[in-house]
């Protein structure tokens, strides 16, 4: 038995025989290879056949989140969870740091859940996807720069996409991006510019990406969504671009397109782009 099943197990969740099935989250934790730190995370099994592999689905939640408080888990998100579980995929929610900005650190951490869920819970490689919410929107997008061709597709929810522009125009968000990367003066604008998915589009060229994004965001301007669509658009990448006219920085701006966004992460077809 593996660490992962005998956590699963001591929960009182049985994997994975398709009758024996819970939606329950469990408790699971992953060490970090070379390390004696564990990443934690919250844990949603799939419905799956038996002789199937099943897909992943990380989530990275907002700026102060953790496996135990994040956006996924909420009333909002209900049909998502629902629909990527019984789509035959795990859901799994790892502690990557309040504030991390999906630095170094936060790299090395998702490496080892994604690594741990291929190696040793039969999760097909091909069909590893990421959703985030507003820091954790950023950090899927910045995960994809970090590791080519390793997420089959990413949904990014009222992400910032320009982090020059973020530093500038969201003071109460500097402390914690700058230190998740230990910015400095003399070489602030090259290691923002580093860690901003609109200057690496290149990154994305055959990465589907589904933006969501509230027209009166208040705390990730819409800019962020709308400029970041045109550009990928314009050199041909597989995007979607859903913008909500009266929605703000707020989990219920998914309510509306649960289906859909479920329809991106679970079916091939649906993260074409061509919508």
């Amino acid at each position: 038995m593996t660490a992962t099943r005998l956590l699963l197990v001591l929960a009182g969740i049985t994997l994975l025989s398709g009758a024996a099935w819970a939606e329950a989250p469990a408790p699971f934790a992953v060490k970090v290879p070379g390390t004696d730190e564990l990443v934690y995370c919250t844990v949603y099994p799939p419905r799956v056949a038996p002789g199937t592999k099943a897909g992943l689905v990380v989530h990275l939640y907002g700026h102060g989140g953790s496996n135990v408080v994040f956006n996924i888990g909420r009333p909002p998100f209900d049909v998502i969870r629902r629909r990527i579980t019984e789509s035959g995929y795990w859901l799994v929610v790892p502690d990557l740091g309040p504030r991390h900005w999906m630095n170094d650190a936060a790299v090395a951490k998702l490496d080892a859940v994604i690594a741990e869920w291929i190696q040793h819970e039969d999760v097909d490689p091909a069909r590893v996807h990421l959703i985030g919410t507003s820091m954790g929107g950023s950090s899927s997008l910045i995960y994809v720069m970090r590791r080519p061709g390793k997420i089959k597709s990413v949904v990014a929810i009222f992400p910032i996409t320009d982090h020059v522009r973020f530093f500038a125009d969201a003071p109460n968000y500097r402390p914690s991006v700058g230190e998740a990367h230990h910015v400095t003066e003399a070489g602030r604008e090259a290691q923002l510019r580093a860690i901003s998915p609109r200057y690496h589009l290149e990154a994305f060229r055959s990465t589907p990406v589904f933006l969501l994004h509230g027209a009166r965001d208040d705390t990730v301007d819409v800019a962020h969504s709308r400029e970041f669509f045109a550009e990928l658009q314009k050199q041909g990448s597989p995007v979607v671009y859903r913008e909500s006219p009266e929605e703000k920085h707020r989990d219920e701006i998914v309510i509306p397109y649960q289906d859909e966004i479920a329809d991106f992460l679970t079916k091939p077809a649906a993260a074409s782009g061509k919508q």
